[in-house]
């Protein structure tokens, strides 16, 4: 069965009949929630970014410093999230309710050991680690940052439950609640920083450490009310303490089936991130403060095309649960199409008010000028984007994690870190050589996706899984 060549051939009549359909009854209900959780992480980060930014351009660089150690971990506990979602939506497509259920309670139990261990790891040797990822940036910059990432390391265990009980919750068509709950962190990160970075009255305030100390406050309270609501629910629940339940083998398999791959993909393509925002470091404090300003505006813009990713991992794990795989097909192109309007179109909006925007989080020029051309370059590559990550997000919703694995970190390694060190560094060119580095992945990625998609590969797990 061809399922490519028959959704093309009919394609004028899908886009009449279907695609409207399937937008408004299927991925809208899901994806709204999902950009206004995404909306609210961003402007967390942006937020904190901001807050602290006014207090100097080493603090700014700090953060980002810290930041992509942060990235990693979270990578971890994202993928281990991911395997969770895949299987329990699976299994929610096959109205397997007890079996989702005690897939999710695993996948929260296993992301909150996880991170717990993490979090051991950062208070301990947390120095030596920004020693290692920030060679040659400035002592100052990398003493704020161990503060900074201290800070960080004692949410870790929310963050593990935030995302794994998120994740399940959306698996099961619920994505109303992770927004809710992101909305209300997004609120106490503010009510909680501003007054632990600036202080109150006569109190000076923490500054680096009350910025960490605020997100970590707001994303404890966030997962307490994860917890609460799987605890009481009526349609899903998990008493607490199942929580303190045995593990099944064969769920832990079916997790770190698709979870271990992931990790090693994400795993990878942060080191590599930590390779060139090193490289970045060593070009001065003016590139490394405007790599991370314009990295935070950006986030921004990405966030349709990360929530559509999100969205289609949910949607393709459903659909091939119930055993519709040329459905899932043709909701992944109407997203990757979506998507790469949405992405196009954000950015172009935002084009005109970029230097205003860059004003927001500093006042010296030359940073400045830095974020303002790294936007523009970006801007210019944008229609590759949701084919480099849409796909991949959608693919491991059928379980094709290996070739989205190999994908991700031969084009990190062959083309991102190669590139933006020889164009950066070798050459001259600065931070703009290392982005047009990280722009050669993009084509890389997105061709190599693009291609899996139309030759139908992507779907060869659920094909061998079914004639099994």
């Amino acid at each position: 069965m061809n399922l490519t060549f028959s959704l093309f051939k009919n394609w004028p009549l899908t886009l009449r009949k279907r695609h409207k359909v399937l937008l408004i009854r299927d991925v809208f209900p899901l994806a709204w929630p999902i950009f206004i959780e995404l909306l609210c992480v961003v402007l967390m980060g942006i937020i904190s970014t901001i807050l602290v930014s006014r207090l100097g351009q080493s603090q700014t660089a700090a953060i980002g410093i810290s930041d992509s150690f942060t990235y990693i971990i979270y990578s971890v506990l994202a993928a281990i999230e991911l395997g969770g979602t895949v299987i329990v939506a699976q299994s929610y497509g096959r109205r397997n309710s007890e079996q989702a259920l005690d897939q999710a309670r695993q996948t929260i139990t296993l992301n909150a050991l996880i991170s717990v261990l993490f979090c051991v790891v950062v208070l301990l040797g947390g120095k030596s680690l920004l020693e290692i990822v920030a060679y040659g940036a400035e002592p100052e910059v990398i003493h704020l940052a161990e503060v900074y990432l201290t800070a960080m390391a004692l949410s870790y265990p929310a963050l593990a439950i935030t995302l794994a009980g998120s994740g399940v919750l959306r698996a099961v068509g619920n994505s109303r609640l992770p927004m809710r709950v992101n909305i209300l962190t997004n609120l106490l990160n503010i009510a909680f920083s501003y007054p632990l970075i600036y202080g109150v009255g006569d109190w000076q305030g923490l500054g680096l450490l009350g910025a960490g100390l605020g997100v970590s406050l707001a994303r404890w309270v966030g997962a307490f009310i994860i917890l609460a609501y799987l605890a009481k629910n009526s349609r899903f629940v998990i008493p607490f303490k199942l929580y303190f339940s045995k593990f099944s083998r064969k769920v832990l398999a079916d997790i770190l089936g698709i979870g271990i791959p992931a990790s090693v993909e994400s795993l990878m393509f942060n080191i590599g991130k930590m390779i060139t925002i090193l490289m970045v470091a060593g070009m001065g404090t003016v590139a490394m403060a405007g790599n991370v300003i314009a990295f935070s505006i950006i986030l921004m813009i990405n966030i349709p095309g990360n929530t559509l990713g999100m969205a289609a991992t949910v949607i393709v794990g459903k659909r091939l649960g119930q055993n519709r795989p040329r459905m899932a097909q043709q909701e992944l192109v109407l997203i990757l199409i979506t998507s790469t309007i949405l992405l196009v179109c954000s950015t172009l909006l935002l084009v005109p008010f970029i230097h205003y925007i860059a004003l927001l989080y500093t006042t010296e020029e030359s940073v400045i000028d830095v974020v303002v051309n790294l936007f523009y370059m970006n801007a210019i590559m944008m229609p590759v984007w949701a084919a480099s990550f849409v796909l991949p997000a959608a693919f491991k919703g059928a379980k094709d994690v290996k070739f989205t694995m190999w994908t991700a970190i031969l084009s990190m390694w062959g083309f991102r870190i190669c590139c933006g060190y020889v164009l950066g560094v070798v050459l001259g060119f600065g931070v703009y050589g290392v982005w047009v580095g990280m722009f050669s992945d993009w084509i890389v990625r997105g061709t190599l996706f693009t291609l899996r998609l139309l030759n139908q590969k992507w779907l060869a797990r659920y094909f061998r899984d079914v004639s099994q």
